[in-house]
């Protein structure tokens, strides 16, 4: 066995692995350069306005929420250090007033209150539509990853009614399926 031709191939793996764990010249393997940008970007620390940012447009794109100001988003979210905190901020606001750095582990809840939402007043969503447009919205910013739980909670308040779908990111729903929901009663969604 040729042990020079040996060494050159060991060196050019090498050098190979270390360009593409920096992102320089990946592209000339035919790799999406901003997924290489993208997942160092997620392991840097981001702020709490950051976090709540990306938790309300979820929602807005899901069509849980319309973004107004008479909606409150509050959400709470565990800390690597296993201590958990919250940010809360009303439906118009964009988070960058809330910049105290965290390192985040994960969400645990989204508690929303609607006040005289006259948009979409009597609205109805598709259960399992709203909660994988959602989920995958979560999921796509790095805030959800696959097996977790996502329970979406309904207090109806015109029939005391509670409904609730769930079931684990990256496999689907499994309750309630081919139910709705009036939009205004969404208060809650946990994440397990």
């Amino acid at each position: 066995m040729n042990t020079k031709f040996l060494g050159k191939t060991l060196v050019a793996s090498a050098l190979v692995l270390t360009t593409l764990g920096t992102g320089l010249h990946s592209s000339y393997l035919g790799l999406d350069t901003n997924k290489v940008v993208k997942t160092a970007k997620a392991e840097e620390k981001i702020t709490d306005g950051q976090l709540w940012k990306k938790v309300k447009d979820s929602l807005i794109d899901s069509d849980i929420i319309s973004g107004n100001k008479d909606e409150d988003i509050k959400v709470t979210y565990s800390l690597k250090d296993d201590n958990s905190s919250s940010v809360s901020a009303p439906g118009n606001d964009n988070g960058d007033n809330f910049n105290q750095k965290i390192d985040f582990k994960g969400l645990k809840q989204i508690d929303l209150t609607k006040e005289n939402v006259y948009d979409d007043f009597n609205k109805e969503l598709d259960t399992k539509k709203t909660w994988d447009s959602l989920t995958t919205k979560l999921k796509d910013k790095g805030l959800v990853a696959d097996g977790q739980k996502v329970t979406i909670h309904c207090n109806d308040k015109s029939n005391n009614t509670n409904t609730t779908v769930s079931g684990k990111v990256g496999e689907g729903i499994s309750s309630n399926s081919g139910t709705t929901f009036k939009k205004r009663f969404i208060d809650k969604i946990t994440i397990e």
